[in-house]
């Protein structure tokens, strides 16, 4: 009892909208988890969900909470994450502040994982790796190319085993120090807060620690549709914060848009200097041929080995084309 009392104590947020379909495997994988009961909190901070989101929360809370084991649920009058997480932070009555979305499920040690990986590194923010999955509709097509490094890049936290330090960490535990020293999030950014506060949190010497043995499971959006505009969205607040902070995206982030640029350019130059749409024919080709070995690496069988790549460049032009959106916002 006595080793169990020095544990930190940790504030969990979930910040929601919304999710009457995912809220309760978030949260309960937020109340099984292996920590000690007295020594974490759960904050649901709800930006006036219409659906039956809050009556899930509550009815889990009803069952679930004891006089050591509280889990509180906030109003998020802004709708936004970034005022979500912000409110759950100032709330939080933890020494750390970790967060998972409603779109995903805490393995059973992840506070357990995050507490230990902090007290061995010298770090702002410690995270894990993320397991990319669908639910509702089962579409794991959708799911293989999310989780490839074709499809969303080489971050640590989509690909990597190795841990080390790294630029940005996924569903971080965060010492709560932290925002008092760099400020809260930015709630003028609808997405990307989290890429924006950690530019900061590297400008002020602050580290990121990746960890692979900390786990979680991200639930993508189940539809072709619901995949591109998401992608769409992710682009054009990529483009607001790099009008902002160039320090808060790396290349990878930037690559779709010059892939897109590449082919509105390339197609229009042809009209004048045929040779060019070569260029651009053999540039498609290589695309076609990587979206295909990348598929297969993924798993991928049969017919949808043939849908990957079709799915990989709607994910990238929709991420390019929110990029342009983006120069007028």
């Amino acid at each position: 009892m006595e080793q169990q009392a020095k544990l930190p104590f940790v504030s969990a947020l979930l910040v929601t909208r919304n999710e009457q379909d995912y809220i309760e495997i978030a949260l309960t994988s937020y109340i099984e988890q292996t920590y000690p009961k007295d020594r974490y909190e759960i904050i649901v901070i709800d930006g006036e969900s219409t659906d039956n989101t809050l009556d899930i929360v509550r009815d889990i809370k009803k069952k679930c909470e004891t006089e050591v084991f509280k889990i509180s649920i906030l109003n998020n009058p802004k709708h936004i994450l970034a005022s979500g997480w912000n409110i759950g932070i100032k709330a939080a009555k933890g020494e750390y502040v970790i967060r998972i979305d409603a779109h995903a499920k805490a393995f059973p040690n992840f506070i357990e994982k995050n507490v230990e990986t902090m007290s061995q590194v010298d770090a702002a923010c410690v995270g894990g790796k993320l397991i990319t999955k669908t639910i509702q509709g089962n579409n794991e097509t959708i799911s293989k190319v999310l989780s490839s490094p074709f499809g969303v890049g080489n971050s640590s936290f989509r690909v990597s085993d190795k841990a080390g330090f790294v630029d940005t960490a996924v569903y971080g535990l965060y010492r709560k120090t932290i925002f008092d020293e760099v400020g809260f999030f930015n709630e003028k950014y609808a997405r990307n807060q989290d890429l924006q506060m950690h530019s900061r949190i590297r400008k002020h010497g602050g580290k990121f620690f990746f960890n692979p043995e900390i786990q979680s499971e991200y639930y993508a959006r189940n539809t072709t549709k619901k995949m591109v505009k998401q992608a769409f969205g992710n682009g054009k607040w990529n483009m607001v914060l790099l009008k902002e902070d160039r320090s808060g995206l790396s290349i990878r982030h930037l690559v779709p848009f010059a892939f897109v640029l590449f082919i509105i350019l390339s197609t229009i130059l042809g009209i004048v200097y045929r040779p060019i749409w070569i260029i651009e024919a053999f540039v498609l080709l290589l695309y076609l041929i990587l979206g295909l070995v990348f598929g297969i690496k993924a798993g991928a069988k049969g017919m949808e080995i043939i849908k990957m790549p079709g799915l990989f460049f709607l994910l990238h032009c929709a991420y390019g084309i929110g990029y342009i959106a983006g120069l007028t916002k």
